[in-house]
């Protein structure tokens, strides 16, 4: 059973909530004056995922969200999961802690987009900057690994996305755009804040631009004692990245990014009435360069990345796995000819990955020599614009080839039109597909090598209205197949399941005044699957952003979930969650902040076992220089 306690000490929790309210009572009476600090609402975003050049997000058939970083750090969440979870209709991530994800048994970090990524998740697609994210032994990202302090912007597409983006893009995509200094100059922020459960989350990052030169450096150290005693955790993070523009045409790049996370996890063991503790030590580094350019009726790049993991887990026995991937992505955008782009591109990526110590022996079916999988797949896709853009047509095609698997094809197509300027329809069909993982392949008693690729057939409608600022409307209807995906009967993998997923989704954007901007969002979801975690059948958002004084802002959320499964000895999960938060400008150079999540003091668990935290507060600064 979990420890009932939801905090560590009430004197401590009562005394962290009333300096956070102190301070929050303090910046309204200020009566200082600064420029206007509102959210800008985009009504033309340009998004790069799902065309791989920068369109707008109406000329495209599918459905991409976008996430930009004010958003992000008006949620006072410090690890990217956390803070999209919820905010984008039909996504879920599960969590089950104030901070951490960890792994294995009992973590957290698995993403659903529309009922579908996976257990653990290998069926929405990580990416950073268009580079493919996911640790080679099992199909998936690392949670913990992703932080909000370098980013610029997440873009989602809700759906397929394996025609530009291979396997694991099966149920969607979800692209972190990282920052890039704008103007000439240097520029430092540092960030630090503290509060519930002795969680303390400090970044450090510095941008320069000097004429063709730019640079992002991003350094940060998480921790927390966590919400039960022995339930720490901690991450050290680092992200680099480096560019030169060779000419007008030309540009190089290069990044590198390293994190080690290290916790405990004292739960998981309870519940299975035993006492030891899983102790986590997860390091895992990516690197990439790229060659780009862009000419007036052409564009593309080149880039080649590299990605390596160190896991060790102790549970109460030793496990050490070794894995690591390298890849190259290529591919030009070409205008074919008039109000017609094409693109070409070639994927190429090889993974290995060995288990060289399971249930703490070198031997034994929880072992595993190196084994590795080699894929190649080239794309072409073409968009063909029609009565100055009022129709536009778009169509892919993607031959997925490995040394393990037998060559697939995956189509993709669809429409957006345009009848005036306030009102779009949009329309798509796709195939995605995720390969079988090393796990499913290879590992423990269920394993079969004999396995083949799942795959899902996606069909979506969107209806979009623009009623000038005030109000901004978007409503989907999706319905999806799985097949030949992989479940254990009779003690053995096999590609026997299916599954189908349907639903609605509505988002609204309102700024009836120049200092308020309103957003809502909600989500139906009905899946043949009935024990599916993670996706809840309804969920929905409220939120307000205000600047009631000119160096004053606030920001209030209301979440609310429906119908989640979290186990069959467990009930449906339904709870709202009221987070707030408040942000003063004290000078040009420092900022001062507050976020308190779960006003509601709601009761609930995401994860089998591990009851989520109540009340919870944080606090602290932003100085920039």
């Amino acid at each position: 059973m979990y420890n009932g306690n939801r905090y560590n000490s009430l004197t401590n929790k009562a005394k962290t909530l009333f300096l956070f309210l102190l301070l929050a009572v303090s910046a309204t009476q200020s009566q200082a004056t600064l420029s206007d600090s509102t959210y800008v609402h985009q009504i033309e975003q340009v998004v790069v995922t799902g065309s791989n050049q920068a369109t707008s997000r109406n000329l495209l058939p599918y459905t991409v969200s976008v996430v930009n970083a004010q958003q992000l750090e008006t949620t006072g969440k410090t690890q990217l999961l956390s803070a999209l979870s919820g905010v984008v209709p039909s996504m879920f991530v599960s969590q089950r802690n104030i901070l951490g994800f960890g792994v294995s048994n009992g973590g957290g970090g698995g993403i659903k987009i529309r009922g579908v990524g996976g257990s653990p998740t290998n069926g929405i697609l990580m990416m950073v900057d268009g580079q493919p994210q996911f640790a080679g032994l099992f199909s998936h990202p690392i949670a913990d690994y992703y932080t909000t302090e370098y980013v610029d912007h997440v873009e989602i597409l809700r759906g397929p996305g394996s025609v530009l983006y291979g396997s694991n893009a099966m149920g969607g995509v979800i692209n972190v755009i990282t920052k890039n200094a704008q103007h000439d100059g240097i520029h430092t922020t540092l960030k630090s804040q503290y509060g519930s459960y002795n969680t303390w989350q400090t970044a450090l990052s510095n941008m320069v631009r000097m004429g063709r030169f730019s640079s992002l450096v991003t350094m940060g150290y998480d921790r927390t004692d966590g919400m039960v005693e022995n339930f720490d955790f901690k991450q050290i993070n680092l992200y680099a990245k480096i560019g030169y523009e060779l000419s007008r045409y030309f540009r190089l790049s290069a990044d590198y990014s390293l994190v080690n996370i290290k916790g405990n996890d004292p739960i998981y063991a309870q519940l299975r009435n035993a006492s030891y503790i899983i102790h986590q030590n997860i390091t895992r580094g990516e690197t990439s360069l790229a060659f780009s350019n862009k000419f007036q009726n052409t564009d593309g790049a080149v880039r080649f990345y590299y990605s390596y993991g160190n896991q060790y887990i102790d549970d109460p026995k030793h496990f050490h796995s070794l894995d690591d991937r390298f890849g190259i992505i290529a591919y030009q955008n070409v205008n074919v000819w008039q109000h017609a782009t094409g693109t070409i591109g070639f994927d190429f990526n090889t993974y290995r990955g060995k288990i060289p110590m399971s249930g703490g022996s070198t031997s034994g079916a929880g072992t595993l020599e190196h084994k590795s999988i080699t894929e190649y797949s080239p794309y072409l896709t073409l968009q063909q614009s029609l009565f100055n853009n009022i129709l536009i047509l778009n169509g892919g095609l993607r031959m997925a080839n490995s040394d393990k698997f037998d060559s697939h094809w995956l189509p993709q197509v669809g429409f957006s039109f345009h009848p005036t300027e306030d009102w779009c329809l949009k329309a798509s069909m796709a195939k995605g597909y995720r390969n079988p993982s090393f796990r499913e392949l290879y590992l423990y008693p269920p394993h079969n090598p004999d396995l083949d690729p799942e795959s899902m057939i996606n069909y979506e409608v969107t209806i979009s209205h623009r009623f000038s600022r005030y109000l901004n409307t978007d409503i989907t209807g999706y319905f999806a197949q799985g097949r030949n995906i992989i479940q254990t009967l009779n003690g053995k993998n096999n590609n026997t399941g299916c599954f189908r997923n349907k639903g609605l989704e509505l988002s609204i954007t309102s700024q009836p005044i120049a200092k308020l901007l309103l957003r809502a969002s909600y989500s139906y979801m009905y899946s043949s699957l009935k024990e599916l975690t993670a996706a809840p059948k309804n969920q929905y958002l409220i939120g307000a952003n205000w600047q009631p004084l000119p160096r004053f802002n606030i920001d209030a959320e209301l979440k609310g979930v429906g119908g989640l499964y979290v186990a069959n000895e467990v009930a449906r999960q339904n709870y709202t969650l009221l987070n707030l938060g408040f942000t003063y400008n004290v000078t040009s150079h420092i900022d001062l902040f507050a976020h308190f999540d779960n006003l509601t003091d709601a009761d609930y668990m995401i994860n089998n076992g591990y009851k989520m935290p109540g009340i919870t507060c944080m606090g602290g600064f932003k100085l920039k220089l």
